[in-house]
């Protein structure tokens, strides 16, 4: 292709155009997106006390719709808190019926009460996974915890244990605040079926949790597998400082497969109090996700 300039002739060779990825991909289109947020806020209407070797779950502060806001919640792909509540058996012998949904499972005892809970767990977490209620085995020994989660708290509040014989039986609330009934208390990374499956998700929680003004001690914030408990990283050390109540943290992490933990059971955020001394929750508290993905996703039908 030849141009005419007053200094003279300009030749510019003819180039092949490619299209971008972004229009190719059966997953894209151009309305296709790279980042999603859900956020939970809320002021604390009195101090809420932390007592020295106690965890507090981040999740358990808030109420999912009416805590949600608006403004840092993307309307595709917007995360919800799950509820959780855990039976703690008791017993030493025997079996019982544990009914999930008007159905009856039986457990019997098997060494200890961990074992026992964990058997149980392996033989019906296909079936109760198919309703949409995920199981999981906690503790150790003689400490046997059997955990249940699900999106809605109907389910898991007619969850009953009765004795059958002789003595194993088992006693129903939430392990985090106590109450004999579910608790929001962690939060699922949707994967399978979704526009994403198969990409990494990088994932940012931003934690603000303010702490009552008083002498300088270190908490610990940490993330956590609702699966068992275990923690993901390292803790992030939290500062109760004599000035001011803010506390905000960052926590970085990521999503890889379906077989990652916030998939399968979820994970909550926990601040952990091993000062010696109690501390108390006061004011702004909120929870921000933001996910990131590894390319642009189309939300549309």
């Amino acid at each position: 292709m030849t141009f005419t300039s007053r200094f003279g002739n300009l030749i510019v060779e003819d180039e092949p155009v490619y299209k971008s990825e972004l229009y190719d991909s059966p997953t894209t289109n151009l309305n296709s997106i790279i980042t999603a947020s859900t956020q939970w806020s809320k002021t604390l209407p009195a101090p809420v006390p932390l007592l020295t070797g106690s965890v507090a779950n981040g999740f358990t502060f808030f109420d999912n719709v009416a805590d949600k806001e608006a403004n840092g919640t993307t309307s595709y792909n917007e995360l919800d808190i799950a509820y959780g509540i855990s039976i703690t058996l008791s017993g030493t012998g025997g079996t019982a019926n544990i009914n999930v949904d008007g159905v009856n499972y039986l457990a019997t005892f098997d060494t200890d009460l961990f074992t026992t809970a964990n058997n149980w767990v392996t033989a019906n977490s296909s079936t109760l996974m198919a309703l949409g209620i995920g199981v999981f085995a906690l503790g150790s020994g003689i400490d046997g915890r059997i955990r249940f989660s699900a999106a809605s708290n109907t389910i898991l509040n007619a969850i009953t244990i009765t004795n059958v014989t002789p003595d194993l039986s088992g006693t129903i609330a939430n392990e985090f605040t106590g109450s004999p009934t579910a608790s929001g208390d962690h939060a699922l990374i949707p994967y399978v079926g979704e526009p994403y499956e198969g990409l990494r998700i990088s994932q940012t929680i931003r934690a603000n949790f303010n702490l009552q003004t008083g002498t300088a001690q270190y908490a610990e914030l940490g993330l956590f597998r609702y699966t068992d408990d275990s923690q993901i990283g390292s803790g992030i050390l939290i500062l109760r400082n004599p000035d001011t109540t803010g506390s905000l943290s960052v926590i970085e992490t990521y999503t890889a497969s379906a077989s990652d933990p916030f998939v399968l059971g979820g994970f909550y955020l926990a601040l952990v109090n091993n000062t010696g001394q109690t501390l108390n929750f006061l004011g702004s508290a909120g929870i921000l996700i933001q996910s990131i993905f590894q390319k642009p996703v189309n939300f549309t039908p």
